[in-house]
């Protein structure tokens, strides 16, 4: 049995960008490294006056709210790490592992009201549980109406799919 495909988790994104800026943050600190150990450089540290303003830091207001703002920031991370990944695709009934995304299992349905006696355009959607097919026909068939759900139902229950599907008609002008 083969798992089930899913998207790419959020996770992957944020680790990229916190990637990023520590690639820049070791990029700061091997240059001020080069500086404290050159001899000829006239170069100013950009680390040395951070450290002495956060050294000589005292209370000020705006630091509660920058301490929960960092407190939501983390617990944002946190739930970006454990959250599952969005599922993409519906396992079809077979012996082998094979899955369907939403917009194929839609096509399907298309291309199988499409050869419907008596429609003359087709649309399908999968949200949910459910399928929504939309078909226009020619004026005078009124026969359509039935045909199209009989010949879309054993189709969605051969795949072994649990959806309801809904047929919606409409006539085309000539």
């Amino acid at each position: 049995m083969s798992a089930e495909p899913r998207a790419t988790p959020v996770a992957r994104y944020v680790a990229v960008l916190i990637g990023a800026a520590l690639l820049s943050l070791a990029v700061v600190c091997g240059r001020e490294l080069w500086l404290r150990n050159a001899e000829a450089s006239d170069w100013e540290s950009w680390v040395h006056p951070v450290v002495m303003t956060v050294g000589d830091a005292t209370f000020q207001p705006w630091m509660l709210p920058a301490a929960v703002v960092a407190v939501l920031v983390a617990l944002v991370l946190v739930w970006i790490s454990v959250r599952p990944r969005t599922r993409t695709h519906r396992r079809v009934a077979s012996s082998a592992g094979v899955w369907m995304r939403p917009v194929d299992i839609a096509r399907m349905l298309t291309a199988t009201a499409r050869t419907v006696p008596g429609v003359s355009s087709a649309h399908s959607q999968v949200t949910g549980a459910s399928a929504t097919v939309t078909v226009a026909t020619h004026s005078g068939r009124d026969d359509v109406a039935e045909s199209v759900p009989a010949s879309l139902a054993p189709l969605i229950d051969e795949l072994g799919l649990d959806l309801t599907l809904r047929v919606n008609t409409g006539e085309v002008s000539r």
